[in-house]
């Protein structure tokens, strides 16, 4: 596709529809109207901010890295001043204080440009969730300056071990089978052991540029004694500059090539303070993990894999307007409007329920902590039917459109590209399903299982 057809396409994917705006899409049964405001804020940001260099955030087509990362580095910086990594840090801290429902919307509007953009705003949300649920001011002393500050940070959680991808996330094996071990040692833990697929990671120049400070450091899933199940696990806050910390090269991979920087993570008997280990009392570590990033951590995939899905049906509606048949608008045949009826349906079904989910996580007195069978069954839920939406609007995308989807140019294949890793982390779709299941009639263990 030439320069010209390009800026075509893009200055036809301009053209809005009422049903996918904020004040249409998000119900006030979940919302007030002040903070469908603050969405619709967002996404005007979003589309005239973020939405014309989707592209470079690869590289652009050659992957160049420097393209990749100077784009990524201040676009990222632009979202830190608009206030997105600070949302749901505490007012008494300097935060905005925004509710979970609120922050979920932001979500999706920041997923409508770049799933991996708003993944890596996520991750400041998530070591702030665990800080705050663990009651541990101390370090939100540390480290809300930062978090509220002028310069932009990044964050990792470290969860993924080389003995079984989604061994952490699966309630039967009790976190018997981690395998980094946090050893104390008079006023410390003394950490030794292998992550894999922790993002973003890696050495500190990665991290830091013209428009990035650098980075916080490693939120680490760990184990005093894998033998204590529940008991032992912990969550550890390891510096971003600990002696002993080695890291592989970035992977790989066919999407969020630069977005979410991966890698191997080493813990070659790495010091911290007793202090930096979050969770301070007796099962808090587990709940922290099976409540605030995993299951939590679904339900903000589910946010995300909903604004995708929205992104591609508004590039088909847009080319299916100008794709003339016999004479007609393709998306004014019979056939190809049912299939995008389909398509909007199937979305803000998953749109409805992952913001019904969030709204009853604020009200855990009624509907139980995020860490029970019953919310962890409903977080997955709303993954596993996003992550399902997300593949079907992205496949019939494709089918639509054809050649046109196949191309670079339509970005139709970015996402084709970037909703599969969301729809398969933090234990992936069937992990989802046995936890709905776990949800229902559980809590069941492996044949044969010595745990």
């Amino acid at each position: 596709m030439n320069a010209q057809a390009a800026e075509s396409f893009e200055s036809r994917v301009e053209e809005g529809y009422r049903l996918l705006e904020p004040r249409q899409k998000y119900t006030q049964a979940f919302c007030t109207e002040d903070e469908i405001a603050i969405a619709e804020h967002i996404r005007d940001f979003i589309t005239k901010e973020v939405m014309p260099y989707r592209h470079d955030l690869e590289g652009g087509w050659h992957r160049d890295d420097k393209l990749a990362k100077e784009t990524l580095h201040r676009l990222y910086a632009k979202l830190v001043d608009l206030g997105v990594t600070k949302t749901n840090l505490p007012e008494s801290w300097g935060g905005l204080g925004y509710s979970p429902v609120v922050r979920q919307m932001i979500n999706e509007e920041l997923s409508r440009a770049d799933i991996g953009l708003a993944t890596k705003v996520g991750k400041i949300h998530w070591i702030v969730s665990c800080m705050v649920a663990a009651k541990r001011d101390d370090l939100l002393e540390e480290f809300a300056p930062r978090i509220v500050g002028e310069d932009s940070w990044t964050a990792c959680v470290a969860i993924t071990e080389p003995a079984g991808g989604a061994n952490v996330e699966d309630p039967a094996l009790q976190y018997r089978t981690l395998r980094v071990i946090a050893k104390e040692d008079g006023g410390d833990y003394v950490i030794n052991g292998h992550k894999l697929w922790p993002g973003p990671s890696g050495y500190l120049d990665r991290f830091q540029s013209a428009h990035m400070k650098g980075h916080l450091g490693y939120w680490t899933v760990a184990t005093t004694d894998p033998n204590a199940g529940a008991d032992g696990v912990g969550l550890f806050y390891v510096p971003p500059d600990a002696k002993g910390l080695e890291f592989s090269n970035p992977y790989e991979k066919m999407g969020f090539s630069y977005t979410e920087s991966n890698s191997d993570i080493w813990y070659n008997d790495v010091r911290i303070p007793k202090r930096y280990r979050i969770d301070t009392e007796p099962g808090q570590g587990a709940q922290l993990v099976s409540g605030f990033i995993i299951a939590l951590g679904r339900l903000a995939g589910a946010a995300r894999l909903v604004g995708l899905s929205e992104a591609v049906l508004e590039i088909v509606l847009d080319w299916s307007q100008h794709r003339i048949i016999a004479g007609t608008p393709m998306r004014e045949r019979s056939l190809f409007a049912t299939y995008l009826a389909e398509m909007y349906r199937a979305i803000d079904i998953a749109r409805q329920y992952y913001l019904s989910v969030t709204w009853q996580v604020t009200r855990p007195d009624v509907y139980g902590a995020p860490w029970t069978k019953e919310m962890k069954a409903k977080c997955s839920a709303a993954r596993s039917y996003a992550g399902d939406t997300a593949q079907m609007v992205c496949n019939r995308a494709m089918e639509l459109m054809g050649s046109a989807g196949y191309a670079y140019e339509s970005h139709v294949e970015k996402y084709m590209r970037d909703y599969k890793i969301v729809q398969m982390w933090l234990g992936g779709a069937q992990r989802d399903r046995l936890d709905i299941a776990q949800g229902l009639y559980g809590p069941f263990k492996w044949a044969g299982s010595d745990f």
